[in-house]
């Protein structure tokens, strides 16, 4: 039995590239109207161009204190409702504890929790009437092995929280609210780990943490938001689903 989304809307931020962009287009082959989120106009649109049903790009810095409300409006005004809520967006700083600023910190929580509080906030009573799902897109950073990866770390940690809290609050809605956390998926926010660190080392070393021996795949992490967000999980909320190659001390 497959996943299928026909007639359904689907919201995926951060959309223009890794597993936002994986997540987009699976939901697209599965039958959904999907609405591509994230800043860059030209990524969205080439994207766009192969999706299979009808669709939107909302070109929007999520940094912005009114994004959440203006995606909202977008939204409502194209396709009238919302069914899946998928808040993958998320800034990455590699940055010691004794180096960091307040500016950076602040970013961080800003677009990866805040601004995903933010959406859940505005599209609240959308999901209440179609009954619908969230799904956050976290990070095993969040246990805290993280190296220097301290605000993103603590940002995720608060998304698994808000996963949490949000899935006790809707749930006599019919909203169901879960995350996923992957662990090393090959993406182009480990470009900035791979110039501190070497990208030769950081493949070779951090892999040996993985009982499967390798990276992720954007698609696999896809793979499993597309099932939750499926009525094929429709008894799962409140979970936080770890994919992560079975990744040891973590």
């Amino acid at each position: 039995m497959k996943a299928d989304f026909k007639g359904k809307v689907a919201v995926v931020t951060g959309a223009s590239r890794g597993i936002g962009e994986a997540t987009a287009r699976q939901l697209d082959a599965s039958g959904a109207m999907t609405v591509l989120v994230a800043r860059s106009e030209d990524k969205l649109l080439k994207i766009k161009e192969d999706m299979a049903n009808p669709s939107l790009h909302v070109p929007i810095d999520l940094s912005l204190d009114d994004a959440p409300n203006t995606i909202r409006e977008v939204v409502i005004e194209e396709f009238g409702k919302i069914d899946v809520l998928v808040n993958n967006a998320a800034v990455e700083r590699n940055e010691p504890a004794h180096k960091a600023t307040a500016a950076a910190i602040d970013e961080t929580l800003l677009v990866n929790l805040r601004q995903a509080f933010m959406l859940c906030s505005v599209f609240s009573k959308d999901l209440f009437a179609s009954k619908g799902n969230v799904v956050n897109v976290t990070s095993t950073a969040a246990a805290g092995a993280g190296g220097t990866q301290g605000a993103y770390a603590a940002s995720k940690g608060g998304l698994n929280t808000l996963t949490k809290n949000l899935s006790n609050e809707w749930a006599n809605k019919g909203v169901r609210v879960n995350a996923v956390a992957p662990g090393l998926v090959l993406t182009e926010m480990w470009e900035p780990t791979f110039e501190l660190l070497g990208e030769e080392n950081v493949m070779e070393n951090f892999v040996k943490r993985v009982p499967l021996g390798k990276w992720g795949t954007p698609e696999e992490i896809a793979n499993v938001v597309c099932f939750i967000a499926s009525e094929l999980a429709s008894y799962l909320t409140g979970q936080i689903v770890r994919v992560d190659g079975g990744m040891l001390n973590i």
